[in-house]
């Protein structure tokens, strides 16, 4: 019997008994959707946090005020001060892109009758370079603003949105927040949210000698933010800022009162979850297959009791026993490989819907279908073979004398 004449007398065979048929391919087509989907899902995610993480800008090492446990509770808040920066930029500077001084502010905001609360962050020019930002309009603010304390200020794609909904370039107009009012220098591109959720796009940024003189009434600092000059020396350069700031601090190893963390550190975390996604995934893909698998084997089993007759004429008649066997490891192979097309179809279905559903971007994987067919394949030969070979290994005078 030729190859294709196997193949059609095995579809012949598994369409007499359709319903049952496709019940036994069900284990395989739960596992292979469940594969297809979850890994497009775990892509996806990752993908959108890599996304939010560059308008961050992943090399960003944040310098915060406090010690804090593995669970962000900060235990002993200690005020960063200019020295702090300073002392920073002296001596890790070069490993450093730039260091920029920061304070934070929420307040109202008005302009042209509209009012609007937002963050108000008091910065160094540093900032522009350490963020990698670019403007749609006008330009950022300069040293020399710093120092005369200029009532300047730049601002974020959605407060431009709340506070000039119908001018698209603000440059040289006021906004006033408390007692003064800050001359629009320059309109920020648009970033979207952070990896954890917040409107980087809803911020007002002014001189930090402007906020501390008229804002915030004080010269501490709430954070510094640094990058360095190339991936290679990431992890040196947070170490030496670790350390530098221990000694400005005249603090041992372990009892810091601030805090230093890197952006790239939750896009490695982010591997991981994906890594291990992967994992459990497999693990839920492998019960899946296996049930599956022992729904081929025990449906085969019994089609070979229940055509045992037509072994034995088949025998009769010239069949070889290589022939019995190619014959069903064939019927179980298609068993499975249907099952598998059905999965594939129903795995990406499922993985397209749930990314228009939770807004991160379809990710199917031309190497992972190609790898859930190739197992529901592989199923299908090893769960199919008992089966063949017991039929193969039928007397054909025994097999004749069935009823």
């Amino acid at each position: 019997m030729s190859f294709f004449s196997a193949i059609r007398v095995a579809l012949a065979a598994l369409l007499v008994n359709k319903g049952r048929s496709t019940l036994t391919s069900l284990g395989i087509v739960i596992g292979i959707s469940a594969v297809i989907a979850l890994v497009s899902a775990g892509d996806g995610a990752r993908i959108l946090l890599d996304e939010r993480l560059d308008t961050v800008g992943k090399n960003l090492i944040i310098v915060r005020a406090g010690a804090r446990t593995q669970q962000g509770v900060v235990t002993d808040f200690t005020p960063l001060t200019h020295e702090d920066a300073d002392v920073i930029e002296k001596d890790v500077g070069p490993l450093l892109l730039a260091v920029a001084k920061l304070q934070l502010h929420q307040a109202g905001a008005q302009a042209g009758g509209h009012v609007w609360k937002t963050s108000f962050v008091g910065c160094t020019p540093e900032l522009a370079k350490v963020r990698k930002w670019t403007l749609v309009t006008g330009e950022f603010f300069r040293d020399e603003d710093v120092k005369r304390m200029a009532t300047v200020c730049l601002i974020g794609q959605t407060v431009r949105k709340k506070l000039f909904p119908d001018m698209p370039n603000p440059v040289g107009q006021k906004l006033r927040t408390g007692n003064i009012n800050l001359t629009i220098l320059g309109v920020l591109s648009e970033k979207g949210k952070s990896p954890l959720g917040a409107d980087q796009d809803d911020q007002v940024f002014m001189p930090l000698s402007t906020m501390e003189q008229y804002i915030t009434g004080n010269k501490n600092l709430v954070m510094i933010l640094t990058a360095p000059k190339s991936d290679s020396v990431g992890d040196r350069a947070r170490a030496e800022i670790t350390r530098v700031l221990r000694e400005q601090h005249r603090l041992k190893p372990g009892d810091e009162n601030f805090d230093v963390q890197s952006v790239r550190e939750m896009a490695q975390l982010a591997t991981v979850i994906t890594k291990t996604l992967h994992v459990l995934i497999a693990v839920i893909a492998s019960i899946s297959l296996v049930v599956g698998g022992i729904g081929i084997m025990n449906i085969m089993l019994v089609s070979v009791t229940e055509r045992t007759r037509e072994i034995g004429i088949r025998m009769a008649v010239g069949a070889t026993p290589a022939d019995v066997l190619i014959q069903f490891l064939i019927e179980a192979i298609v068993l499975a490989l249907v099952g598998g097309i059905i999965g594939i179809t129903l795995g990406i279905a499922a993985a397209l819907g749930m990314a228009k559903l939770i807004g991160w971007p379809p990710v199917i994987s031309p190497s992972i279908i190609l790898l859930t067919f190739g197992v529901a394949g592989g199923v299908g030969v090893f769960f199919g073979y008992y089966p063949a070979l017991k039929a193969s290994r039928l007397d054909p005078i025994d097999a004749l004398r069935y009823e």
